[in-house]
């Protein structure tokens, strides 16, 4: 090969290299890592429907915003802590997003085609029929992980009841689990909830 074909293929390449790379990046990342979004709009409307009305409408954003965020965060195929005792590996299962997305946009086509109307704009009780129609199908004896939960609905309320909002209002006490309350604090009761 003489030095004038080596060098016209090395500007080739080199041309070509960078061109093939940025085009294939995306293929390259791993499934998952991307942001899974749910609509807002929807979402909010669902946890307006499965959230406690006590939270008020507050509460509720809270809740839907804090699940948005530890759904963006959620990274597939993780690895875990293993068990005591056992060298074997566990991983985080699948992102539940896409599937979630899904069924967000089935109750928006389904609210449109029943009543000619998003599902946000319903009532609160026609949310709940559709809600109630969905999970009936669902084997929803305990509230699971908010990851293996099959249903948007169950995951939303699942996600909740792990937060130290939930332990509160089912207490009615101001518990706040994972923070540290001072050493003196320890014998005493936790402060009731104002407003209790």
């Amino acid at each position: 090969m003489s030095a004038l074909d080596r060098r016209r293929f090395l500007k080739t390449v080199a041309t070509a290299v960078p061109a093939v790379a940025a085009g294939t990046a995306a293929a390259c990342t791993p499934a998952g890592t991307g942001s899974a979004q749910l609509d807002a709009r929807t979402l909010h409307a669902l946890g307006q429907t499965v959230l406690p009305g006590e939270l008020g409408l507050d509460g509720i954003q809270r809740a839907v915003t804090g699940f948005q965020a530890w759904l963006s965060g959620y990274r597939p195929a993780a690895e875990v802590t293993h068990g005591y005792g056992t060298g074997n590996l566990e991983y985080t299962p699948a992102h539940p997003g896409p599937g979630w997305t899904a069924q967000l946009e089935a109750l928006d086509l389904e609210a449109k085609e029943r009543f000619g109307v998003t599902f946000a704009a319903l009532s609160l009780e026609q949310r709940t029929e559709m809600i109630r129609r969905q999970l009936a199908r669902e084997r929803v004896d305990r509230l699971p992980d908010p990851v293996q939960a099959r249903h948007v609905a169950v995951g939303l309320l699942a996600y909740w009841a792990q937060t130290p909002e939930a332990t509160n209002l089912c207490y009615q006490a101001k518990i706040d689990p994972y923070s540290c309350r001072p050493l003196a604090e320890q014998a005493n009761r936790p402060l009731p909830m104002s407003g209790s």
